[in-house]
């Protein structure tokens, strides 16, 4: 019994020729290990980075308006009552310039009243201004001392309202203006988001 047995044969290798001299031999690549690239991790952001949320620029947009418009306003009631006394100054010569000295009076008090008036609304704006320049800051004594200034602007514009409401247009506008603007201020400084901004860590 004859048995075939399969029998591999391989192809002798081709000799290596070497190059003939004084031709050129082309570069070999230099050997490198695959190396997978590093991941950049991203950096932590550091404590008490970052821009204040929106809520703390329109709490200083509102302290900075607010401030204006009071200063603005106590002028314009300062002019209204000093144009009302300076109307009595034709009729002192007059005969019946007795009878207008009371009404003169009053002018002149009204004149006083707003030059103090004035001089309050500027310590006010003072005030305004120099907590929307710090707010950007966040501290959390100036966060609560912008809650407070809301709030008393916005007794102050009650008060004012109510009392002078005869006190002509000028006086009323400014103390719906005071009014408004301490609402705002206090609406604003008390979101989450500025709450949050001011009780950030810091480093």
């Amino acid at each position: 019994m004859n048995t075939s047995s399969q029998q591999h044969t391989t192809a002798p290798a081709m000799p290596v020729q070497p190059a003939p001299a004084g031709w050129p031999v082309p570069p070999q690549p230099a050997y490198a290990p695959t190396v997978p690239p590093a991941v950049a991790q991203p950096l932590p952001p550091r404590q008490g980075a970052g821009a204040p949320p929106r809520s703390v620029a329109r709490t200083r947009i509102v302290l900075i308006a607010a401030a204006i418009a009071n200063l603005v306003l106590a002028l314009a009631v300062l002019l209204q009552a000093q144009a009302e006394l300076d109307s009595y100054a034709a009729y002192r010569g007059a005969w019946f310039a007795g009878a207008l000295s009371g009404q003169e009076q009053a002018a002149q008090a009204a004149v006083g009243f707003a030059q103090l008036a004035l001089v309050w609304t500027a310590l006010h704006a003072a005030g305004a201004l120099a907590l929307a320049v710090r707010l950007g800051r966040g501290r959390g004594g100036l966060h609560r001392a912008v809650v407070v200034f809301g709030a008393w602007q916005c007794l102050m514009g009650a008060l004012t309202l109510a009392v002078g409401s005869e006190a002509g247009a000028a006086a009323v506008l400014q103390a719906l203006a005071t009014l408004a603007g301490g609402a705002l201020t206090a609406w604003y400084a008390t979101r989450p988001d500025t709450t949050a901004w001011a009780r950030r860590p810091r480093p």
